[in-house]
């Protein structure tokens, strides 16, 4: 019950916290409607499925991916952005984002993306992998120069359907022999 309470508050603060970002001006990627919205497949508790959907777009892209692509390359705040997207991006998903980046200037600007988990979440039989499906927008661009203009497109995709592949890790957090878990994300297609 308590586990769920904390689920429940924890689901209530992020979508605070997208709101607060979604309704800031000039922060969205193009499209309408809110920036995540999620399938009935997150929405069951048996087979991790809502920790699958919450670790993805919550811890991974929002936590993770976005303040890497936006400060990655900054001398002060890019050290502690990769160690935070190397925690939750392993392997390929791992160079896949951070190749993305590579050749990006310092300073850029970062849409809020918008990502609709569609269809079921699927989980192994032994709760070691899920896949889900997403359709995301993605914005980013340099920063504007001194005339207003906006920036260059860095990166951007539009409804762009992904194949998302994580992995159910532990973490160091263990007490009277039971360790917590995270799930990061191994493929991104």
């Amino acid at each position: 019950m308590m586990r769920r309470l904390a689920l429940m508050a924890g689901l209530a603060s992020a979508c605070m916290f997208v709101s607060a970002c979604a309704s800031s001006p000039g922060t969205q990627a193009s499209g309408s409607g809110p920036p995540v919205s999620v399938s009935d497949g997150c929405a069951r508790f048996q087979r991790h499925q809502y920790e699958v959907c919450y670790a993805y777009v919550v811890n991974d892209t929002w936590l993770a991916r976005v303040p890497y692509y936006k400060f990655g390359r900054d001398p002060v705040l890019g050290p502690p952005a990769l160690t935070r997207l190397e925690s939750r991006f392993y392997g390929r998903a791992q160079r896949l984002v951070t190749g993305q980046a590579r050749d990006w200037p310092q300073h850029v600007d970062v849409s809020v993306p918008r990502i609709r988990v569609v269809g079921q979440v699927a989980v192994s039989a032994n709760l070691a992998t899920a896949t889900l499906h997403t359709i995301e927008t993605w914005l980013v661009r340099a920063e504007p120069g001194s005339t207003g203009k906006p920036g260059r497109v860095l990166f951007a995709e539009t409804s762009m359907h992904h194949t998302i592949t994580l992995d159910r890790t532990p973490t160091m957090l263990c007490l009277g022999g039971h360790c917590l878990h995270k799930w990061v994300v191994v493929g991104i297609r």
